[in-house]
């Protein structure tokens, strides 16, 4: 979830998928001190799992059941997507009012795995930016999207600067991506356009064809599950969903959404999802439901952030 598109989208989108509870069990719980959970991956060296928080500006480890901070971050910044590739961990960051206050720059971070800060790579163009996700490509590039722009970069293995791929403003509000087998395209889930797929070469998107009755706007957090299907966070709409999206092979068109989960307290205030060999996980409650768009401070009681396992077949 992010902190302008979510709410301007909240009132226009929604769904008429019936309750599904939540084939799902608890992971991990935290406090109920203003952290937002947002970003989270796993390094399966050590099963280490890393969620980013957005108020605490800070990024926690979890390991056996207890948490620890890992990292904080710099320059007013909040971490947002994070991702562990090559014995790294990347992250995508922006200074925006639910964390220093006010808004300000975007970035790409990067640290090792230690917790050390060891790249800093600043959104090229002027204006405001809020880098929210990203993916990491075998070869080492770096995806990222920008939900208030609309743009999408690339840090290229070796590169020392973000490229924008495309023009400006390409997307309304791009969100989660994922890398096709070919690494010629992008899926990238936007909030307002729902699921479009990114030529590389191109850098021009078609939006993926939907079958009639299926909502597929609002949608937030993306992971590959091991079948080929996708994990969706569906948190733009006016009930929140958990989903898993079948594509057809040249991802050109979306051949099942089923919800995995619905009208569910365990997901009542999702952001991002990650998947990998472990299990899928989601971040059920993030806390981003406490805090008005304009507000540093919580406007509604917080309850603690939670991150749900997801117990699918």
């Amino acid at each position: 979830m992010k902190p302008i598109a979510v709410f301007l989208l909240l009132a226009l989108t929604g769904s008429s998928a019936a309750a599904a509870p939540c084939p799902c069990t608890a992971f991990f719980t935290g406090d109920a001190k203003p952290f937002i959970a947002e970003g989270l991956t796993r390094d399966a060296a050590s099963g280490r799992f890393f969620v980013a928080g957005v108020a605490a500006r800070r990024i926690m480890e979890i390991r056996k059941g207890r948490a620890r901070d890992f990292a904080r971050l710099p320059d007013d910044y909040s971490p947002f997507g994070i991702a562990v590739a090559g014995r790294k961990l990347w992250v995508t960051a922006a200074a925006v009012l639910q964390g220093a206050g006010h808004d300000g720059p975007s970035a790409l971070l990067v640290f090792d795995l230690n917790g050390k800060m060891i790249g800093t790579y600043p959104v090229p163009d002027e204006g405001r930016h809020a880098l929210g996700d990203l993916t990491v490509a075998p070869d080492g590039a770096v995806y990222v999207s920008d939900g208030l722009d609309g743009s999408t970069y690339v840090l290229r293995p070796g590169a020392h600067a973000l490229v924008r791929l495309g023009a400006r403003k390409l997307f309304k509000s791009p969100q989660g991506m994922a890398l096709n087998a070919d690494g010629k395209s992008l899926l990238v889930v936007d909030y307002a356009l729902g699921l479009t797929k990114l030529d590389l070469a191109t850098a021009v998107f078609t939006a993926l064809k939907i079958p009639a009755g299926i909502n597929v706007k609002g949608i937030d957090g993306l992971a590959r599950l091991l079948d080929g299907s996708f994990l969706a966070s569906q948190n733009g709409t006016k009930e929140p969903h958990i989903l898993r999206l079948m594509l057809s092979p040249d991802w050109s068109e979306l051949l099942s959404a089923e919800v995995i989960a619905a009208d569910d307290a365990a997901i009542s205030d999702p952001s991002l999802v990650m998947a990998d060999d472990s299990g899928a996980y989601v971040v059920g409650v993030s806390q981003w439901a406490s805090f008005g768009q304009e507000q540093q401070a919580p406007t509604k009681p917080l309850q603690s952030w939670r991150i749900i396992k997801l117990d699918l077949k």
